[in-house]
């Protein structure tokens, strides 16, 4: 089993002392390239103060994800080989099977060139986010640019005998968040409006949302009101929610993946490490891409995958996880809204996960937070995924008068119903659910926007950033058939959905 992580990580110490630790490193995610699966409560009496909490000492908040690309380890007796090519990074067309591919639908004409780059708003492990504007109509968009799929050769096989199966089960990782995003409409997930490749590249077109990262905010505010931290916690709850029910774990909550919108609503967004269902999901690709999804099931899981101080204990161990592992890193999330930081914290996943086995009764929870909020966090963070609040199973109270509800015993799962836990009690759910609070009313933290273009709310480590880049790839002969793995990877949504969203 591979672990990996950052370069950056390198410099730090790997102490269990807080204080020893170089905050100004930044944790990267984890990424095994093992494939995945084989296979209310009366509450009258809490305290209901919601003061923030005074974010204590000068400490900086860290960056938890990636700036550099991963470093892969390669098997035995291979050599890793680019198919990139040195090109503009927003050229002038696609290359879909070796012609120009081009959106035209209803009169609506797009392709690459049409898109005109205005600033960089974040880099990640495989490229940037670059903030991009449509050059006939004026309007925003994010494109997230991805560094096509580098391709193992075996040195024992003739490239020609490379095994498509094999190659394709590599680009399958670059096809997840395309396909995932081109099936899901929910007001608190990120839209997907186009998708293009070059010989170089893969870029996906999203949803602009302009007021910035979670991130950004914290680590402007320091530590949020737990009334607010119960809003984005009941938006996020909604999408996850979402997305299980549909056969999809997340996997990579943090505050970094939580966007701001106009209104001050919260948008999940980076679902590269996100995983489908095969039974509920139809594949839109080649034939080739097709071969590499086999029958797993969502059920179990197996990769070790996510950003460590926000993966659920079970990640980290490598044992099998189900969707619950995305209710623990909701609170971690939340935790870390309300106290600065998340509940472990450690150069590496190895460091974190020492930290969680030594606390027998889970993490420390300040004694100034209300009641509520100690139940909802000791709810979500039990280490014991089978203690651990099943909040797909309890999303509801219970209303078959029949089914009377049993004492919980200390250390037992909770059983009652999520949505009517006590810190939600100011959240209109069925409105919530439906997206009508997202339209009708604002959030509690309200972006300051004066030019959309500007990206005020983005860090400016990225907003000072080049958008431009020179790729040198290596010069091999790449097999004719290569260029089938990434059939299909174009995609324009609909006219009507297009239309919805502008």
């Amino acid at each position: 089993m591979i672990f990996t992580l950052d370069d950056d990580l390198e410099g730090l110490k790997l102490s269990d002392s807080e204080s020893s630790l170089q905050q100004q490193q930044q944790p990267t995610a984890l990424y095994d390239e093992t494939d995945e699966a084989e296979n209310v409560m009366n509450l009258d009496h809490l305290n209901l103060a919601t003061e923030p909490i005074p974010f204590l000492g000068d400490r900086p908040r860290r960056r938890s994800s990636v700036l550099e690309k991963f470093p892969v380890s390669t098997p035995p007796r291979t050599r890793r080989i680019s198919v990139t090519s040195a090109s503009n990074p927003l050229g002038g067309g696609c290359l879909d099977g070796g012609q120009l591919l081009t959106h035209r639908d209803a009169g609506i004409f797009r392709c690459l060139a049409d898109f005109k780059p205005v600033r960089v708003l974040g880099k990640g492990a495989y490229g940037k986010v670059i903030l991009v504007r449509d050059q006939q109509t004026s309007k925003l968009y994010a494109m997230k640019q991805l560094l096509k799929a580098e391709i193992l050769f075996t040195e024992e096989n003739d490239q020609s005998q490379k095994d498509d199966k094999d190659v394709s089960k590599l680009v399958e990782r670059t096809f997840a968040e395309r396909t995932i995003l081109s099936e899901l409409e929910h007001p608190n997930i990120v839209k997907l409006f186009y998708t293009f490749h070059d010989n170089a590249k893969l870029y996906l077109l999203l949803q602009y949302i302009p007021g910035g990262e979670l991130f950004f905010h914290l680590k402007e505010q320091g530590t949020l009101d737990e009334d607010t931290v119960a809003f984005y916690a009941a938006e996020i709850s909604c999408a996850l929610k979402f997305l299980h029910s549909k056969g999809i774990v997340y996997r990579d909550l943090k505050p970094e993946n939580c966007l701001l919108d106009q209104n001050g609503h919260l948008v999940l967004t980076d679902f590269g490490l996100s995983k489908k269902s095969v039974a509920q999901q139809e594949v839109p690709f080649s034939s080739s891409a097709e071969s590499a999804f086999e029958s797993e099931e969502v059920t179990n899981l197996y990769s070790i995958i996510g950003t460590p101080e926000y993966c659920a204990p079970e990640v980290l161990q490598g044992v099998p996880y189900t969707k619950k592992c995305d209710w623990y890193s909701l609170g971690c999330l939340m935790y870390d809204m309300l106290i600065g930081k998340p509940p472990h914290t450690g150069a590496n996943h190895k460091v974190i996960l020492n930290k969680i086995q030594r606390d027998k009764q889970g993490p420390k929870i300040p004694h100034y937070l209300s009641d509520g909020m100690k139940d909802m966090l000791s709810a979500l963070l039990k280490k014991e995924h089978t203690k651990r609040w099943d909040v797909d199973k309890y999303w509801r109270t219970p209303t078959d008068p029949k089914q009377k509800r049993k004492k919980k015993k200390a250390g037992q799962e909770k059983t009652s119903g999520y949505t009517s836990h006590f810190i939600f009690r100011k959240i209109d759910w069925p409105k919530l659910e439906k997206g009508e609070i997202q339209k009708s009313e604002p959030g509690p933290i309200l972006p300051l926007i004066t030019d959309w273009a500007l990206a005020e709310n983005f860090d400016s480590e990225f907003t000072s950033m080049s958008y431009e880049d020179t790729l040198k790839g290596i010069d091999i002969n790449i097999p004719k058939s290569s260029s089938d793995y990434f059939k299909g990877f174009s995609y324009k949504a609909s006219c009507s959905y297009l239309e919805r969203h502008f």
